[in-house]
């Protein structure tokens, strides 16, 4: 019998680990989180009510607890980290990081394995969370911190789904398809991609933690079936019966945006053609990804029917694509008979 600490619990991804873990008999598992979103309450599952950043709240929760394997899904920088490290440092023989392929150099490679070179120019976000892998690393050479590191790419879910450009939600960009508009890809539409539905991944990560020698490790974790962006959206065009009407602006310019930061999402993340290898993580389970991308994609579309409150048209979004796609188009008019 393992016990786990859930820290969070909530998320994409962190939602379906819960749920599986709350369905194993080998596990009493506990959920540390602020308790303040409506979640799926699992009558085997120990809720913990604390913010994990009030260190001084969080132990006095824990109390004498002790735990075999403990998972943040909320730690995000260097100071989440110095405050993880010092609640459970004597607390667990294995401390979980879910960390991110962005803290990666996205410029200098496109197969993309656990060993590859840090540096993220444009995301701030990767650049946090290399800080954070490189703090436990260091604490685990010094005083043998008990750290795994888990690498996603992007992880998608019944309401969520891979998009090139958005606005504040996913269906800011179905809206506009729906309506048989224009929609804005980054590039060409051409650059590859692996997407991995949060179903799958939850699996392959529940299988990884139990299996032996963890300690100071790094996995990524993601369906290895690469796609073009191009893919994402004539796959959705299909599903919705609607023409595919790309306009391709290119991550330079993107980045130009006062609005929206396409320089952490666009050049930071998915401008660049990424073949992630997933042989480590192969290597210690048996695992492959049973959702599609047009699989997934038809899921959240099923998703969105079932709850048609979360159809809520950006207008802000919706106006500054007409706004971007026409000033776009009338440059390229100019450049036609000058080049």
């Amino acid at each position: 019998m393992k016990n786990i600490l859930i820290i969070g619990g909530s998320g994409t991804i962190s939602s379906p680990i819960t749920k599986l873990l709350a369905g194993r008999k080998d596990v009493n598992l506990y959920v540390l989180n602020r308790g303040q979103k409506k979640n799926v309450v699992y009558d085997n599952v120990k809720y913990l009510k604390g913010d994990i950043k009030n260190i001084k709240s969080v132990k006095k929760v824990i109390g004498s607890l002790e735990f075999d394997i403990v998972i943040n899904f909320v730690l995000m920088d260097i100071h989440d980290a110095r405050i993880n490290y010092e609640l459970f440092k004597e607390k667990t023989g294995l401390f979980v990081f879910i960390s991110t392929v962005c803290v990666l150099d996205g410029i200098g490679e496109c197969v993309i394995k656990e060993t590859g070179k840090y540096g993220n120019k444009d995301s701030l976000y990767g650049q946090s969370k290399e800080n954070c892998e490189k703090f436990f690393i260091k604490k685990h050479l010094e005083e043998n911190f008990p750290y795994l590191i888990i690498r996603p790419s992007q992880t998608y879910a019944d309401d969520r789904i891979p998009l090139s450009v958005k606005g504040n939600t996913c269906w800011s960009v179905v809206n506009r398809m729906l309506e048989h508009k224009k929609v804005i890809v980054h590039g060409d539409g051409q650059s590859v991609w692996a997407s991995t539905h949060a179903d799958d991944f939850a699996r392959a990560f529940v299988e990884l933690i139990f299996k032996d020698n963890l300690v100071g490790e790094i996995y990524q974790i993601m369906n290895p079936d690469i796609h073009t962006w191009d893919k994402v959206y004539l796959t959705l065009s299909k599903l919705l019966k609607v023409e595919y009407k790309p306009v391709y602006i290119s991550g330079e310019i993107l980045k130009m945006s006062k609005k929206y930061d396409f320089k952490q999402s666009v050049n930071g993340d998915k401008r660049w053609s990424k073949v992630f290898v997933t042989d480590k993580l192969l290597n210690k389970i048996d695992f492959k990804s049973e959702i599609s991308l047009e699989d997934g994609l038809k899921r959240y579309l099923d998703y969105m029917e079932k709850h048609p409150e979360l159809k809520i048209k950006d207008e802000a979004f919706d106006d500054w694509c007409d706004y971007t796609i026409e000033l776009y188009e009338s440059l390229i008019e100019q450049f036609k008979d000058k080049i």
